[in-house]
């Protein structure tokens, strides 16, 4: 598993160097600051983390092919769907942490507290989700499956937004109103904002990359386990971020800050 671990965070740089000798293309000549500024962030913000999200597309890939070895090529795959996720987390935690007004992630400052970053880190983040896009069509878009993974992809970003949204105005700092709250939308928030990118989404990549048809029983039963394992995961999450050591979680939490009193 370590072993495992160690190759997949090795590809980063692979990815990396991929997205950022595009912009050295005619078709985008980035002009040499930009370029140095696209990959601090790439450095700063997709890396770091424990990479669970973006390990789970691997293990799982293993478990439906069964004991056989992977070939070079399946495995470069899942490690290209797993980043793609990891990804993903960046560009939802680089918009977070603006909304939120959140000091630090994964122990270092915040991007946009950066110094000279600012609110340019909206910026970033849209330049982040984009470059999953960039990856899939490289390393999929002559599969057959391959529309099936942007509609996953665009599908789940969106249910991560919608339980976003629910989440900044059911518990506005400058309004504090316990009428607002309730079981039921701290469940779809813990659902939509959490459970479908961080649990659903990596054993669907895999699934899809298997052969599962889109709309194969196995992707019911898949969400079904997984959105109940994403509750309890972010329930966890919020009672770490109130009550977690910032030196051993990573984050200073603002949850009660931010008048999430849900959390």
């Amino acid at each position: 598993m370590a072993a495992e671990r160690e190759a997949f965070v090795a590809f980063f740089d692979q990815l990396k160097a991929d997205i950022l000798s595009d912009l050295k293309t005619p078709a985008f000549r980035l002009p040499e600051n930009a370029f140095d500024w696209f990959s601090r962030s790439l450095e700063h913000n997709v890396q770091g983390g424990k990479m669970n999200r973006g390990l789970s597309v691997i293990d799982t890939y293993r478990s439906l092919v069964g004991e056989r070895e992977l070939t070079k090529i399946e495995l470069e795959r899942t490690y290209v769907l797993g980043w793609c996720v990891e990804w993903l987390q960046a560009f939802f935690l680089v918009s977070d942490d603006i909304m939120d007004g959140s000091v630090t992630r994964r122990g270092a400052p915040c991007w946009y507290k950066m110094p000279e970053v600012g609110m340019v880190a909206i910026n970033d983040a849209f330049l982040l989700e984009s470059c999953i896009y960039r990856f899939l069509k490289k390393h999929f878009g002559k599969e057959p499956y391959y529309v099936d993974l942007l509609d996953l992809m665009h599908e789940v970003t969106y249910q991560t937004e919608l339980g976003q949204l629910l989440d900044l105005i059911t518990a506005p700092e400058d309004n504090v109103d316990l009428a607002r709250f309730s079981m039921t939308k701290y469940r779809y928030i813990v659902e939509f904002k959490t459970a479908y990118y961080s649990f659903y989404l990596p054993v669907a990549l895999a699934l899809l990359m298997a052969g599962h048809k889109a709309d194969a029983p196995s992707f019911a039963t898949a969400r079904r386990i997984l959105l109940v394992m994403g509750e309890y995961f972010q329930i966890q999450d919020d009672y770490l971020d109130c009550f977690g050591d910032p030196a051993v979680i990573g984050k200073i939490g603002t949850d009660i800050k931010d008048n999430k009193w849900y959390a």
